[in-house]
């Protein structure tokens, strides 16, 4: 047994507990990197991800699965599927979310290398994703948040009411995701699991529709 860590809180690893064939997961957003996943990995770790333009990711990852004699079924497509939560007030659920996409956009990252700016800009959002950029850099925020279009946050959340969300599911369903992340919102923990359970349910009706299994975590 060792530890990491000098704090209180230390990690423990059981030598005599070791997992065979650990699966490896990649969190990758260029195209050569995506290559590399589709070529190494087991399976994706997709952020900033719209499922109407799931090729962006899959055609690369595709391509270097196909390098090696696998295809993309060989790979688990994980992506996150961002904040869930149920309420036909629109405005409000939309609003909360715009702040998180404008850091996303404007400060992760430094003006010439921000990877989630750039997939947005694949996406179709190049001009926004810029003027974005600049206003965060120029440390206008709430003029940065301004510009987040309300379309952006519906699609990169599952927020709504419930048949907004039901075909929210179906969108990454039809595009190949295989499974969900979400952060069902809440400010208390009875709050969050009553929103999860409310999800899970949804996902049992999209997958009885189809037969294909659409699993979250």
């Amino acid at each position: 047994m060792r530890w990491i860590s000098d704090g209180p809180s230390k990690l423990w690893f059981d030598r005599n507990k070791q997992r065979q064939n650990l699966p490896i997961y990649l969190a990758t957003l260029g195209p050569k990197n995506l290559e590399l996943t589709g070529e190494l990995a087991d399976g994706w770790l997709g952020t900033s991800f719209i499922p109407e333009h799931a090729r962006l990711f899959f055609d690369h990852i595709e391509t270097g699965a196909r390098r090696v004699g696998r295809s993309l079924t060989d790979l688990d497509l994980q992506v996150n599927a961002g904040v869930v939560d149920f309420s036909a007030d629109l405005d409000r659920l939309i609003a909360s979310r715009k702040p998180g996409l404008a850091f996303t956009l404007g400060a992760m990252g430094s003006r010439q290398h921000n990877f989630y700016n750039e997939v947005y800009q694949r996406a179709g959002y190049a001009e926004m994703a810029l003027q974005v950029q600049d206003l965060w850099l120029r440390r206008q925020r709430e003029a940065a948040i301004a510009l987040i279009p309300d379309d952006l946050v519906l699609k990169t959340n599952l927020i709504g009411t419930k048949e907004m969300v039901r075909e929210r599911l179906r969108a990454h369903q039809r595009a190949g995701v295989t499974t969900l992340r979400v952060a069902p919102d809440g400010q208390t923990l009875h709050e969050r699991l009553t929103i999860q359970g409310q999800l899970i349910d949804l996902v049992n009706k999209v997958n009885a529709e189809t037969n294909e299994g659409l699993p979250y975590f």
